[in-house]
């Protein structure tokens, strides 16, 4: 036990300090006399022998670590700029990573260098308009405002915390900026490299291919369309677009491979793979995965010129330490958990995997590809289900597909950014086979991504396991002799129940993160959920046989934090009645026109029956549910019988973050014309398509990225007419998505992107 103890002495005592670093988060000690602490142990241990010398160590590392720890997340935590928010002047700032670009805004991370002439280093979030934007390593000028990021209070997701754990606490609102010089020392050489990698990689490549490499070799997912980065999330390939130890290994590897073509001693060799190993982590930036890989084979190329055994699991704490040493809040992250989870269960799960699978048919690469995915597919699971709420099923097929592309791919890239500067030609030659391989990528995420149940939520795969576990029982027992049949019959009776749960079609949403707008499917008619996290609202309700109040309760909607009706028509409002009678709704708005009104008459008496608060709505009115904002444009007072009741509908105008989407109902551009709306992201089309001459005039104020059309298959007024057709299809960029051909069609957004799905 004691000879134990000594041999696992270096992993405890970088256990020990990366335990303090992360208790951190838990307890900060601040004050000196942690030093004192640390240093009495320190001197205990040296007066000391055996286990009682590791004992002190280990507990000198560990205040030790707790106390730079808490040092260093107090300095994350103070901001100068934010005493200042909601001032505007003028900036000089570092750009000091590459621009995550929307189709609303540029966001830029950034340091700040001068404020108002007063020198500083403070890390911001630089938002700029959706144009061009600065490159990274640029110090640029620029007249901004000081503001605070999205927080909790706004619904969706907390930016505010997000970027707190990275030391940035205040978002800088810019237009135009100069570009006045570039970064220098160390930091400046890392924006060159990176720009050199990027550069160089796969030159003459472009499109989709290029953004797969860009997200392979430098964990940067920016190039790719909204549903590929979804289908690889699904696909459980999303692993691929964060730089990973293999990379790291390739560029170890080459450089060892290209001393012994040259020639030189393997000393100058190992030099050699260290250098290229710092240059790629300066090149590819603090990402976990990348800075572990780094700090592992940093100081497994050290072990050999020191000629001292390597320890891999020495070498995983050491990296974990690096990491939790720079920032503690780390430990938080869903990277830093993903991370070293995946590499953990490497090095416990895959060898007795490997056993296990050796006499099945099949390559050994791929018997190997299959340990690892399963080995990392268990471990990574419960992360993702905290983190995220879903978790990919088919991430091992997923992986054994893709696996044989990937060394390949790793070695054209670096290969082509290594001769590009004497052989551009050949370089050209390597990056157009890379394409292939960047193609295999994404078509394994789309077609793997794209399966039935790809992704699970959180219940669904815990009765998952459940079930798996049951299936494990009921073999055991049915095996042995003298087992109990019952215990078996349990869970042979569990199976068939999670069966039949996961056999029948489930249309269940996922809470929303951001705000989600379902255009529900309910033939010639109008019903539109709008969600964010701190509830649901409707708005119309659809004609009595679309049943919607079935359809909400299938999306798993048992309760609306409002009802909207928007004027008397049948086909809007025939089903709010059973919506009342069978959900839990916080308030009834509707507009009291001057209109027959049977069906709303009948949705209002239950409303009142059953105390649910009925509000008369009427132009110039707000109301706010988390961050969603709901603005009634339309109707306003004086509405005469004789009039059209389209024409007083009630036109709302939803706003999240930068995105807003216009609801006019039945309103046309006689009416939506006049009203003060600004230009919209989402326009869900008046009047199901009906002819509107002056829809092309609105079309042009509005300048909607997003058509929706609701409107009924075959229906009996032939809409959409063909001139309104016409008029969406003359809109550059405009997508059109159509109820009647499309179905259900579903668009989410963070207030910056949006993502358009459909569902029949």
């Amino acid at each position: 036990m004691i000879g134990l103890l000594y041999r696992a002495g270096p992993h405890l005592l970088a256990a020990a300090l990366c335990t303090g670093l992360a208790g951190a988060n838990a307890m900060r000690v601040t004050s000196p006399s942690a030093v004192l602490v640390a240093s009495a142990l320190a001197l205990g241990a040296a007066f000391t022998l055996g286990w009682p010398r590791l004992a002190l160590l280990a507990a000198a590392l560990l205040t030790t670590g707790l106390w730079c720890g808490s040092l260093r997340l107090e300095a994350l935590d103070r901001s100068v700029l934010a005493a200042d928010v909601g001032e505007a002047g003028r900036f000089t700032l570092a750009i000091t990573g590459p621009a995550r670009r929307s189709e609303f805004a540029v966001r830029v991370p950034a340091q700040v260098r001068r404020f108002r002439g007063r020198p500083m280093r403070e890390d911001v979030l630089l938002r700029l308009p959706p144009a061009r934007s600065p490159p990274q390593g640029a110090i640029v000028e620029l007249t901004g405002q000081i503001r605070l990021p999205r927080g909790p209070e706004d619904g969706g997701f907390d930016e505010r915390r997000w970027l707190r754990r990275q030391g940035v606490h205040v978002v800088i609102r810019g237009d135009r900026f100069r570009v006045v010089g570039r970064r220098g020392g160390v930091a400046g050489l890392a924006d060159r490299l990176r720009a050199r990698l990027a550069r160089s990689m796969a030159p003459g490549l472009g499109g989709e291919r290029r953004a797969v490499l860009a997200g392979v070799v430098l964990g940067e997912d920016e190039g790719l369309s909204d549903e590929l980065r979804e289908r690889f999330r699904a696909s459980g390939l999303y692993h691929l677009l964060a730089v990973s130890g293999q990379n790291v290994a390739l560029v170890a590897g080459g450089a060892l491979l290209l001393a012994w073509l040259l020639g030189v001693p393997r000393a100058v060799g190992q030099l050699g793979a260290l250098a290229a190993i710092g240059a790629y982590v300066l090149a590819v930036g603090w990402q976990p995965s990348v800075v572990r890989a780094g700090v592992a084979g940093a100081l497994a190329c050290l072990a050999w010129l020191a000629a001292r055994p390597r320890d891999r699991w020495y070498f995983f704490l050491v990296g974990a330490a690096v990491l939790l040493a720079w920032n503690p809040y780390s430990l938080l992250e869903p990277g830093f958990q993903l991370s070293f989870g995946a590499v953990a269960a490497i090095f416990v799960g895959v060898p007795p995997l490997e056993r296990l699978l050796e006499g099945y048919p099949g390559p050994r690469w791929l018997r190997s590809a299959v340990a690892v995915s399963a080995a990392c597919g268990v471990a990574t699971a419960p992360v993702l289900l905290l983190q995220f709420g879903a978790v990919p099923v088919y991430s091992v097929p997923a992986n054994a597909l893709a696996a044989p592309a990937m060394a390949p791919l790793l070695g054209l890239a670096f290969a082509a950014a290594l001769i590009e500067p004497v052989a551009p030609w050949l370089a050209e030659t390597l990056g157009w086979l890379n394409g292939w391989l960047a193609a295999w990528l994404a078509f394994c995420a789309r077609v793997v991504g794209g399966l039935p149940y790809a992704r699970l939520s959180a219940l669904t795969a815990l009765l998952g396991a459940a079930v798996l576990v049951c299936a494990g029982l009921v073999f055991a027992r049915l095996r042995s002799p003298r087992g109990p049949r019952a215990a078996a019959l349990a869970a042979l009776s569990a199976v068939v129940v999670a069966g039949w749960h996961f056999g029948r079609p489930s249309q269940e949403l996922p809470p929303p993160t951001g705000l989600r707008i379902v255009f529900l499917d309910v033939g010639q008619g109008d019903a539109t959920l709008v969600q964010v996290r701190e509830g649901s609202i409707v708005v119309d309700e659809g004609p009595p046989e679309a049943d919607v109040a079935g359809q909400l309760r299938r999306l798993g909607v048992k309760r609306l934090a409002a009802l909207v009706l928007s004027h008397p028509s049948r086909d809007n409002i025939g089903g709010a009645e059973s919506i009342v009678r069978s959900l839990d709704v916080g308030r009834v708005f509707e507009p009291a026109l001057p209109f027959p009104n049977p069906f709303g008459a009948a949705a209002l008496r239950s409303a009142r029956a059953r105390g649910i608060p009925i509000t008369v709505t009427r132009a110039g009115q707000t109301f706010m549910l988390g961050r969603l904002r709901l603005r009634v444009l339309w109707p306003e007072d004086g509405a005469s019988p004789a009039d059209d009741p389209n024409d007083h509908a009630t036109v709302l105008l939803a706003s999240f973050g930068n995105v807003d989407a216009l609801l006019p109902a039945d309103a046309e551009s006689n009416v939506t014309g006049r009203l003060a709306v600004p230009p919209v992201e989402i326009l869900k089309v008046g009047h199901h398509g009906s002819a509107d001459p002056g829809l092309p005039d609105l079309l042009r104020a509005l300048r909607p990225r997003l058509a929706v059309i609701s409107v009924g298959a075959r229906n009996d007024y032939g809409h959409p007419r063909a001139s309104t057709l016409a008029a969406l299809a003359a809109v550059p960029g405009l997508d059109v998505r159509r109820t009647d051909l499309d179905g259900r069609v579903v668009v989410e957004t963070d207030g910056e992107r949006i993502s358009v799905r459909v569902e029949r």
